[in-house]
Order: structure tokens, then sequence, then C-alpha cells
């Protein structure tokens, strides 16, 4: 059971994604609402029936969205890994980030509540049986596609994707997904780029057309050497020559790049060379 409890499991953590599963879930919860009709809203007359009914709806995809942005926050504050339990755990919350909202939205809109004399006491009684006869088998309802959408939806964080990175191309199919380590360097010729990685203890290479800046906002920890060049330092053996002509070697026989004067000392002071 505690493994179980402890598997992780995908996580949805983009705004994008949040908003469809909000918005669907909402929307099911209003074709609950119209067409089942709990919380004995059968008994509810209005012109707008429907209309109100579907409130619930709008209601829970705003609280939806509003309980995912702070489970996002606790996710990424706890190295991105998200478990059976946190699943759990959340969606109780959700239910009781829930319940009262949902509670108050119907009692002024199906029981009137603005034009009644309000007691506490009986307000607080009828929605702990609200909460229990009505609210929780309805979630119940919902919690499936709840448990689909988020992991149809979301996405599992491991070691290896925390390193992973893509570089791709102006062209279409221009895409290369790999590991940070396996990046070697890439250079530049007018308006292409050809970029060196490790595979299987070789070194490939492809042809991109795109731009040096645009590979290094792709990949912000790649270091310029020359104005045509941008190199991993972590993959770097060791620089020779001196600043005038100076090369950045790799563990990888005759593999070299130029290191121009103008970055010279500061690469070579990163290296602690």
């Amino acid at each position: 059971m505690v493994k179980l409890l402890n598997k992780q499991i995908p996580f949805i953590s983009g705004i994008k994604n949040q908003l469809i599963t909000a918005i669907t879930l909402g929307f099911l919860l209003a074709l609950i609402m119209v067409f089942l009709e709990p919380f004995d809203t059968y008994r509810f007359e209005s012109n707008h029936k429907n209309l109100i009914l579907g409130g619930f709806g709008i209601l829970f995809s705003i609280l939806y969205v509003i309980n995912a942005r702070l489970e996002t926050s606790w996710y990424k504050s706890h190295g991105e890994s998200w478990t059976v339990k946190n699943e759990i755990v959340t969606f109780i919350l959700l239910i009781f980030i829930s319940s009262i909202p949902i509670h108050f939205y119907n009692q002024i809109f199906l029981n009137d509540l603005l034009n009644q004399d309000f007691v506490a006491s009986d307000y607080t009684k009828h929605g702990l049986w609200f909460f229990r006869k009505s609210l929780l088998p309805v979630m119940v309802m919902l919690f499936p596609f709840f448990i689909y959408l988020r992991n149809r939806l979301g996405k599992i964080i491991t070691p290896e994707s925390l390193n992973e990175i893509e570089l791709y191309g102006v062209n279409k199919g221009e895409k290369l997904v790999l590991q940070k380590n396996q990046l070697m360097f890439v250079k530049s010729s007018e308006n292409y780029v050809e970029i060196f990685y490790d595979k299987n203890q070789s070194i490939h290479n492809e042809t991109y057309r795109n731009t040096l800046g645009a590979i290094k906002k792709q990949a912000p920890f790649m270091k310029q050497c020359h104005r045509s060049y941008l190199v991993n330092v972590s993959n770097i053996k060791g620089i020779t020559g001196n600043s005038q002509n100076a090369k950045i070697e790799f563990h990888y026989k005759d593999l070299e790049v130029p290191l121009s004067t103008t970055y010279y000392k500061r690469l070579k002071s990163s290296l602690s060379i």
C-alpha cells in the first residue's frame, strides 16, 4: 500500500492544460446539474433554470483553477514529483475548497437566501447536510474524469527529463532532443547552425536553419567562445595555445574549436584552468 501511495504519476503544471481540465470538469458538472438534478434542484423553478444550474459548472471551473495553481506552487517547491498520495490529498482539498462557495451559490440562487432571515446555525446545519448528501456524491461522479484528464494532460518529470533539452530550427521537422551532457558545441555559418553532439560514444552533427543567438536562448547553459561558436563547458577537456591562437579540446581525438581573444579570459576563468 505504501509503495502504491508513493508511486509517481503525471502532473499538470501548465496553465493551458489546467484550464482545459477545469473547463471540461465544469462542463460535466453543468450537465449533471441540468440532467440529473442533484442538490434537490428538481424542485427549483425559474425561467432561467438551466442557466442558473450551469453556473455551478462555471463556479467549479474557477475553483479548480485556484486549487490547481496552489498545488503547482507546492509541486515546484518539492522537486517536481507527484505521487498517488498527492493526487488523493489534492482531490480531497478540492472538495473542501469547493464546498463552501458551491453551497453559498446554491443558497443564493436556488433557496433565495437573500430574501430570508439568516440564521447561522440553520445555514451551517444545511451546509453539512448539503456536503454529505449532495456534494460528495457529485464529486464521486466527477472523480474518474478528474483522474483521466490529469493523467492524459499531465506528465511525469524524471531526472533525465530535467536535463533534457530541445534544439530546433526554423524549418519544419528540424528538432533535436538530447541530454545536456550530450551536447558538445554549436557552429554557425550564415543562416545555418551545425550542432555537434555525442551519441553512443561517437560524435554526430545536425544542420538546421537558425541563428546562434536563437540556439543560445534554447540552451542558455552554452557559453560563447567565438563569434561563430557556442560550447558546452562541462564537456571541455582543456585549452591549448595562448590567447592569440587558443583552441578548446574535448574528450574526443581531433575534436576542437577556436577560442577567440574576446572570450579567452572569461572562459578560462570559468574552467579554473
